[in-house]
């Protein structure tokens, strides 16, 4: 809820604003409650330093969206699985999001990222950094991107 300065409403009633530092309080409750049980009692931003599935990784991203950080970098590579099966992980390190920043990342091959860039490009996003990472046993490659407004 954003207060406009311009006028008193809020300002202007105490019991109008006790009413909604209350009700800020029970929804924030409420979201850390729903929150711990989706996350199974993990702690998503704690995994910060370790190598992320894009499932784990989707959900630190979205942790850290929400205490008002975007990627700024990411690292990527092979995930130590079978080789017959295409996994990747990935780093982030973080970054204060500017005021009204956009943001988009992806893991993947050279010619999925490619197709990517296309349609980042197309809705106003540039490339702020990717990496490109051979694996030396197969040959194959696997590359990682984030794009910002």
């Amino acid at each position: 809820m954003r207060i406009d300065q311009a006028s008193s409403r809020l300002a202007g009633s105490r019991w109008a604003v006790s009413k909604w530092a209350g009700r800020a309080s029970v929804t924030l409750g409420a979201l850390m409650l729903l929150g711990g049980c989706m996350t199974s009692g993990r702690d998503q931003t704690s995994a910060i330093d370790r190598w992320l599935t894009t499932a784990d990784a989707n959900a630190v991203v979205n942790a850290m969206a929400a205490k008002g950080l975007i990627p700024e970098t990411i690292d990527c590579r092979f995930a130590d699985t079978t080789p017959a099966q295409l996994a990747y992980v990935s780093k982030f390190t973080w970054k204060r999001a500017p005021a009204n920043t956009r943001y988009h990342w992806e893991v993947g091959d050279p010619t999925y990222l490619a197709s990517k860039e296309v349609r980042a490009n197309r809705v106003g996003l540039r490339r702020v950094f990717a990496k490109v990472v051979r694996d030396p046993a197969s040959g194959r490659k696997v590359g990682c991107s984030v794009w910002t407004s």
